[in-house]
């Protein structure tokens, strides 16, 4: 199917598309058609995306995969304030992460290059909020309106650095401005996403802080601010996962007692309420806590263990 003939089709499908709450999404592939038409200089990924789009239509959630595409380009050839606001309404209507797992392979997708150009490009563009609100007040939106879709564009840009990072395949530690330089400006997103996944395997370690020093000494505060931001990220994953194996380390102390959950609290000093907060992971007990639930199951075990001796 050539370019021409993918247009057609995909025209046609929105066109027969009579459902309501795809208008949203079908008006921002519409809005990338007539204004690529009309463009005087080739548009990263154009080429590509009439035949791969058309070849979606008819998937499950096909309109808001192809407008997502659709913006992703209009974003990284025009970057004219319409294109943000329709970031910010895409991503209010379907979410961050379905529309950051649409960003995050569109590179794949479109076939364009191994280095991921219009993922990489498409970062760089919302990570400029300071631009993007100037912009969008001066196309006529009041300030509170354009901070708010300049946020969605950055948590967007945010979303679609963090799809896929893998824990367990970090790149090298970047140790001088001179490397980190170079990972910034062209190491592109998969680059960003090895460094990240140093971050996710541990952010409590002193790597991140020392990247931070790195990227202000080589001039990049933008890019130690969104590190922060990456940590906080990682840190608060990493203590709710802390919290649940907490939590089910007391759901096992409290079964393996044979007790019931009140019999458990009050032998703990504790209210049968503030233990259901640990068991379900609301709350974290401190330490004491936990040795006094191990004591109270230990003990529990060892009593009922004597009581089937004694009646055997």
């Amino acid at each position: 199917m050539d370019t021409v003939a993918g247009l057609a089709a995909l025209r046609a499908a929105i066109a027969q598309d009579a459902d309501p709450s795809h208008r949203l999404a079908h008006a921002a592939t519409l809005d990338l058609l007539d204004r690529a038409s009309r463009a005087q200089r080739p548009l990263l990924g154009w080429e590509q995306f009439p035949e791969a789009a058309a070849d979606i239509v008819g998937k499950t959630g096909w309109s808001m995969t192809v407008a997502a595409m659709a913006n992703v380009i209009a974003v990284v050839n025009f970057s004219e304030p319409v294109d943000f606001l329709t970031l910010s309404r895409l991503v209010k209507r379907y979410g961050h992460g379905p529309v950051a797992s649409v960003h995050s392979t569109i590179d794949d997708v479109l076939g364009t290059s191994p280095s991921r150009p219009l993922s990489t490009r498409f970062a760089w563009q919302v990570a400029r909020t300071a631009e993007i609100v100037d912009g969008l007040v001066a196309s006529g939106l009041d300030l509170e309106k354009a901070r708010e879709v300049g946020g969605r564009c950055h948590r967007s840009g945010f979303w679609l650095v963090v799809t896929d990072v893998d824990p367990n395949a970090p790149g090298p530690e970047l140790t001088t401005v001179e490397e980190v330089a170079r990972c910034a400006d062209n190491g592109g997103v998969l680059g960003w996403r090895g460094q990240i996944a140093i971050v996710a395997a541990n952010p409590w370690a002193p790597y991140p802080a020392e990247l931070h020093r790195l990227l202000v000494d080589g001039g990049r505060p933008e890019l130690a601010a969104a590190l922060d931001e990456l940590v906080k990220h990682y840190r608060d994953l990493s203590e709710q996962h802390d919290r649940q194996l907490v939590a089910r380390e007391i759901r096992r102390l409290v079964a393996v007692s044979g007790l019931s959950q009140r019999q458990f609290a009050a032998l703990c000093g504790t209210s049968a309420p503030r233990l259901s907060t640990y068991v379900n992971g609301l709350v974290t007990p401190s330490a004491a806590m936990m040795v006094r639930f191990t004591r109270v199951s230990e003990r529990a075990q060892r009593q009922a263990a004597q009581e089937r001796g004694s009646t055997a």
